[in-house]
């Protein structure tokens, strides 16, 4: 742990520990060290975690640990590099959102309204289902199972940055190879698998007008915010550049390189890199 907060202090690194080990404290050592030693002011730092609860504690403890360091220096008489302990921890969804409210524009997109909570999220796309009108798509489940569906798949593919064109030729080939098995007719559960990809297909239409009716009418999703963000950070160089010179630290808790926006959301302005 220490060496993570006193060694290299602007180059990448990482804290890698199981639940209640001291990752918060860590993080909020890390700021102090940075502060107290002039590399940054706390403004300067833009912290970012998974849940409000979380961006909150972890707010609240840095907080303390700087306003310890104030007095700590007023007592020996030493200047500080700082005049309040003010810093930028929030959510990753969040910051989405706060990039999207700066640079939505560039889209000609409204984002300045609140994302959709899930009551308001599944009465637009219950609203989308029932008046679906298309004689190619055919689905045996309720309209209740048909919104469900719909909104899982929506969210998977904004959050994978996936096209309806790759859902496409991907289920259209796992088809294809299902099709092509010795036995399949009388196989329950390929024919279920098969039914489950057709209607994943006849879906796609729908999710493309589901998508477009929420950013033509600015009603925008979590999962909206953080894809449309990561395709500004992305595709404006001059974002990643307004950015970093904000906030030349970024801490991030919890990080989770499984979704493609939110890995392009950050490592575009930032050069964070994931993989192998």
């Amino acid at each position: 742990m220490i060496i993570s907060i006193t060694s290299n202090p602007l180059e990448p690194a990482v804290v890698i520990a199981g639940a209640g080990s001291g990752k918060t404290e860590t993080m909020a050592a890390r700021v102090v060290y940075l502060v107290a030693n002039g590399f940054v002011r706390p403004d300067q730092i833009l912290g970012l975690t998974l849940t409000r609860k979380a961006a909150g504690e972890l707010n609240m403890r840095i907080r303390k640990r700087l306003r310890q360091l104030q007095e700590a220096l007023d007592k020996k008489g030493a200047p500080r590099t700082f005049a309040n302990v003010d810093t930028s921890v929030t959510t990753y969804h969040s910051y989405a959102g706060r990039l999207l409210s700066d640079h939505a524009i560039r889209f000609g997109i409204d984002a300045d309204s609140q994302p959709l909570g899930e009551a308001a999220l599944w009465m637009l796309a219950n609203r989308v289902v029932r008046e679906w009108d298309d004689e190619n798509f055919t689905h045996e489940s309720s309209v209740k199972t048909v919104v469900e569906d719909l909104l899982g798949l929506t969210s998977t593919a904004l959050e994978h940055q996936v096209t309806s064109a790759q859902i496409r030729a991907v289920d259209e080939s796992l088809i294809e190879q299902l099709s092509a098995l010795e036995g399949r007719k009388s196989n329950k559960e390929v024919r279920d698998v098969i039914q489950t990809l057709q209607q994943r297909i006849a879906m796609l239409p729908m999710m493309e007008h589901f998508i477009d009716v929420r950013r033509r009418g600015g009603e925008l999703s979590f999962d909206d915010q953080i894809a449309l963000a990561a395709d500004i950070a992305q595709n404006f160089p001059d974002v990643g550049v307004l950015e970093r010179g904000k906030y030349p630290v970024v801490l991030l808790d919890e990080y989770q390189d499984t979704s493609q926006s939110q890995v392009r959301m950050l490592s575009s302005p930032f050069g964070i890199v994931t993989g192998k």
